[in-house]
């Protein structure tokens, strides 16, 4: 069986961010620097993947490497948990190679959904990676990764990455069950709402 990674995110505020980073620390956490994603999202014109919560998507990161991603449907086991599971297929591409890659998926018949730019402090925790994430128009998350073989492990993934949340005086019922690429486009849509008011 392929490893998975199971995670979990709760939005914070910038406040509450900064206060994360401290806190993380004096848990014994170990920082690991910062990154900048941009991330495109497409869906088929086949399967709705907004609707399946599939994703496929070209990531640059720190505007030097380029990955193709595919991650598989959401379960109904997951949003009703707000933690999820899932294989993650990741190919390095060439930089140079990423006008070529979309245009090969939109005459394949995929279309662009969303586009995510993401500013994100890493760090580790024992077999856990942490995420303090600032989403260009949406806001500051939090977000505790862990990895697993098997279910006997996925079930000991979640228990550690909820018990984090509590160490980090986070409530479990303030977790996010959707993924960036959705905020994004939640927020997009509203202010597109929001300017055709003006309009009128």
């Amino acid at each position: 069986m392929n490893k998975k990674e199971v995670e979990l995110k709760v939005q914070i505020t910038k406040t509450q961010a900064n206060c994360m980073k401290k806190t993380l620390l004096n848990l014994g956490a170990i920082k690991k620097g910062f990154l900048r994603e941009s991330d495109i999202y497409f869906t088929s014109l086949f399967v709705d993947f907004i609707k399946t919560r599939e994703c496929l998507r070209i990531r640059e990161k720190n505007n030097k490497f380029l990955e193709l991603t595919y991650k598989g449907k959401t379960t109904e086991l997951m949003k009703r948990q707000k933690q999820f599971w899932k294989t993650e297929i990741n190919i390095p591409i060439k930089r140079s190679l990423k006008k070529d890659l979309i245009t090969f998926f939109k005459l394949l018949g995929f279309k662009i959904v969303a586009e995510v730019i993401k500013d994100r402090e890493r760090f580790a925790l024992n077999n856990q990676e942490i995420a303090i994430d600032k989403i260009r128009g949406v806001g500051w998350f939090l977000e505790i990764e862990n990895t697993a073989n098997n279910k006997k492990e996925e079930k000991e993934a979640l228990k550690e990455n909820l018990y984090l949340l509590t160490k980090l005086k986070l409530n479990k019922a303030n977790l996010v069950d959707e993924p960036y690429r959705d905020l994004v486009i939640k927020s997009q849509d509203k202010k597109n709402l929001h300017i055709s008011k003006i309009a009128v």
